[in-house]
């Protein structure tokens, strides 16, 4: 039944891998292109994508992408439609087309031009953010100066040193801000409640370089709303939790025995559990990075960083089972069905996840741990 759940597993993640279209050099130029486009190399030009696009590079410029983007690199440029949420680590972003979903950005200077629409939410930490074109979700702004000359037709959250509202400005929705001092909002730019909040701008540009290299690094807020509100840390727990407990039923479902003989090996040998699956993880990451700098099998790198990662999130699955097992027992002093102990085994994740300062350090241990397990009794 083991051989069956890694066919399984390694199915679900290189399919979608090997569908896609992979490019590298100092400049790609592609069009018409079916399925997900992955490139790296100096710079991008990508028109009519059917699918995702994921560069990581210098620059880019993209036109009618029938899906998301992922940048990590220096300046990119939108233009047409783009179907899906846009996610930008880098320098300078400008967005001149339709955006279907939301805007993540983490850099040093967006523009969203005049006769461009954000059908969804805008979330930015930046050094300089200049809104002139249209949102029609939420903003939320961090940054040393704003500038807004468009419509947003929701509400508007900003932290900056330096607010500027041009004579186009328009807020249809409730407006807080974070500033130095009161600004002076022309009348009719604000249709809902304006709130102001005292901050110094020393701390407003602290706080948005903190913000950026959070993002950067964890792709998520911090949990506490008072320390930020670019992202929902609450929210992130609740559709992690919600997406956790359906996968780990559906596995416990199809592979009942091979779940509770994973569970059983790391909980009889926790520590050769983890020392393996923490030594696998180290060979694993160099190998990867080995295939990354040969020219010629630089493709294998990128399939292998998603199986990895999967392979991490499954690990975390197989503790939570461990983990809420081992509790249960300890509280009623007796064996409790997989069907309870897991989703305790999750929330107890949780929970240690939230531990201020170390907490992301336990929950890498569990993953190790249940990742260590798992490769020993498959023998992979």
């Amino acid at each position: 039944m083991r051989k069956w759940l890694v066919v399984l597993v390694a199915i679900l993640m290189v399919v979608p891998i090997l569908g896609a279209n992979f490019k590298k050099g100092k400049l790609v130029e592609v069009s018409n292109i079916s399925g997900d486009l992955y490139a790296t190399g100096g710079e991008l030009i990508a028109k009519e994508v059917d699918g995702d696009v994921l560069f990581f590079g210098r620059k880019a410029r993209l036109w009618n992408i029938q899906g998301g983007v992922f940048f990590f690199g220096e300046k990119l440029v939108l233009n047409g439609a783009i179907s899906r949420s846009v996610r930008f680590f880098g320098r300078s972003l400008e967005v001149n087309g339709n955006m279907g979903r939301d805007v993540l950005f983490a850099g040093q200077e967006l523009r969203i031009e005049k006769g461009a629409v954000v059908e969804g939410e805008v979330y930015a930490a930046g050094e300089e953010i200049d809104i002139y074109g249209q949102v029609n979700g939420k903003v939320s702004l961090a940054g040393n100066e704003v500038v807004l000359g468009g419509v947003l037709n929701s509400d508007a959250r900003i932290k900056a040193k330096n607010i500027i509202f041009l004579p186009e400005a328009k807020i249809q929705g409730k407006l807080e801000y974070w500033a130095p001092k009161q600004i002076e909002i022309p009348q009719g730019v604000v249709a809902g409640e304006v709130v102001f909040h005292k901050y110094s701008g020393k701390k407003v540009q602290k706080k948005a370089e903190k913000v950026k290299k959070e993002v950067k690094k964890e792709a998520k807020a911090p949990a506490k709303k008072k320390r930020g509100f670019l992202f929902s840390g609450l929210w992130f727990k609740i559709s992690w939790f919600i997406s956790s407990l359906v996968l780990g039923y559906i596995l416990f479902l199809l592979f009942p025995s091979l779940v509770k003989r994973l569970k059983e090996e790391i909980l009889s040998k926790p520590v050769k559990a983890f020392l393996l699956g923490a030594a696998e993880a180290v060979a694993f990451i160099i190998l990867i990075l080995a295939f990354f700098v040969i020219v010629y099998t630089w493709l294998i790198g990128l399939i292998g960083i998603p199986i990895f990662l999967i392979g991490l999130y499954f690990a975390k699955l197989l503790a939570a089972f461990a983990l809420g097992a081992i509790v249960l027992k300890w509280i009623f002093k007796k064996e409790i069905t997989l069907w309870i102990s897991y989703p305790v085994g999750l929330i107890l994740l949780i929970l240690i996840s939230l531990i201020p300062y170390v907490g992301w350090l336990f929950c890498l241990v569990l993953r190790l741990w249940g990742f260590g397990g798992f490769l020993y009794r498959v023998k992979i």
